[in-house]
């Protein structure tokens, strides 16, 4: 077929004639040059920039798209596989945590309101007592199931027993994990979730379901690192002292 032009090639896949230039600069697109020095692409450019556009879907750096195409273009399809799979692993990762982040800054938005909304009107002036909207009594680190603690702890060792975990970073201390189960174990987990924070409030669980698997993601304060080290059978989420 005749080269496209770089018009054309930006009308036809949307993609605009400064991101294609772009593109080019950076090899993720192959361009010639005509007679008259206009950029030239050949029909195969539609291709790449399909695929270029599933990638940034995927919020993949440029340079790690770079790679990928050379892959999906010169080697076996298996190679181009195992290239792409920790990419997508570490952009779950961040994900995960952004969305604990805004989980996080949503409770201390809902607490804040909740509060705000308990403060009586009055006709003097605000005090450090009412002004200080994000600071929330935090709940004792402690357990409050007693003897039928160890049955509990059994219950948690038996659903994690298999499942590789992922430790986590608190915010100001403290930290977490968070593992990936099958969809099959959620009504357990949940449940299992739930009486633990009946008896642990200072944990925080959340369940993100997807497709036939879910994530189980568990917080804790800093003091109650051993405690999340006992359910989860995991010595070295305790801090050193």
């Amino acid at each position: 077929m005749s080269p496209l032009r770089i018009a054309e090639v930006a009308a036809r896949s949307g993609v605009p004639a400064s991101t294609l230039r772009y593109y080019d600069q950076l090899g993720l697109v192959r361009s010639g040059r005509l007679p008259n020095g206009y950029r030239s692409y050949p029909d195969s450019v539609f291709d790449r920039l399909r695929f270029i556009d599933s990638a940034r879907k995927l919020d993949l750096p440029l340079e790690d798209i770079a790679g990928l195409l050379a892959e999906w273009e010169a080697g076996p399809c298996a190679s181009a596989k195992a290239r792409l799979r920790p990419l997508l692993s570490a952009q779950l990762t961040t994900v995960d945590d952004a969305v604990d982040t805004l989980t996080e800054l949503r409770d201390h938005l809902h607490a804040a309101r909740a509060h705000l909304d308990e403060l009586p009107d009055r006709d003097e002036q605000c005090d450090p007592s009412c002004g200080f909207l994000l600071h929330t009594p935090a709940a004792p680190v402690v357990c409050r199931l007693g003897a039928e603690r160890s049955g509990q702890v059994d219950r948690w060792h038996a659903l994690l027993a298999e499942t590789p975990a992922e430790r986590l970073n608190g915010v100001g201390g403290g930290g977490g994990v968070r593992y990936r189960l099958p969809v099959t174990a959620l009504a357990d987990t949940a449940a299992l979730a739930a009486a633990e924070q009946a008896c642990c409030p200072f944990f925080r669980f959340d369940l993100s379901l997807r497709h036939d698997t879910f994530t189980l993601t568990i917080r804790t304060p800093p003091k109650g690192l051993p405690l999340l080290a006992e359910i989860t059978g995991l010595p070295d989420l305790v801090e050193a002292p």
